[in-house]
């Protein structure tokens, strides 16, 4: 199932036409997203000891979105804090287009890392990645 938020404030900001087009343009990027369940090579993260799949390899590419990554992992390589077995990678959009990106132990733990970013033109309003033993993948990869 697809899920899509929106807030009273965007409909307040947004003409109706502006958010039929975000909606649709989200349902079909999380539609395609979750076509990816395998992957056939792991993709070298440069400045880290980081990798990630075809499936982020989509994401990327759909999202343009290879700051969060990146920035993520070389974030990971420098922080021996950070890295552990299994996290989770969460990005947050707001109206104002100012994201947040945390990093979870699991789903029901508080962040153990967050990073504000003032303005971002990721197309989603979130979205959840798993880094498995230092490789960025889909949920739906896993």
């Amino acid at each position: 199932m697809i899920e899509i938020n929106i807030s009273s404030k965007e409909v307040k900001n947004n003409s109706v036409e502006d958010l039929k087009l975000k909606i649709k343009e989200e349902i079909k990027i999380k539609n395609e997203l979750s076509q990816n369940i395998g992957t056939t090579q792991h993709i070298q993260i440069p400045f880290s000891n980081y990798v990630f799949t075809d499936g982020v390899n989509n994401m990327i590419e759909l999202c343009k979105c290879h700051w969060l990554i990146s920035d993520t992992a070389i974030q990971l390589s420098h922080d021996k804090e950070l890295q552990k077995p299994f996290l989770l990678l969460k990005i947050e959009v707001n109206d104002k287009n100012e994201g947040v990106v945390t990093l979870r132990e699991d789903s029901n733990k508080k962040p153990i890392f967050e990073k504000k970013y003032n303005y971002t033109d990721f197309p989603l309003k979130e979205y959840e990645i798993y880094i498995v033993d230092n490789v960025f993948l889909l949920k739906s990869e896993y």
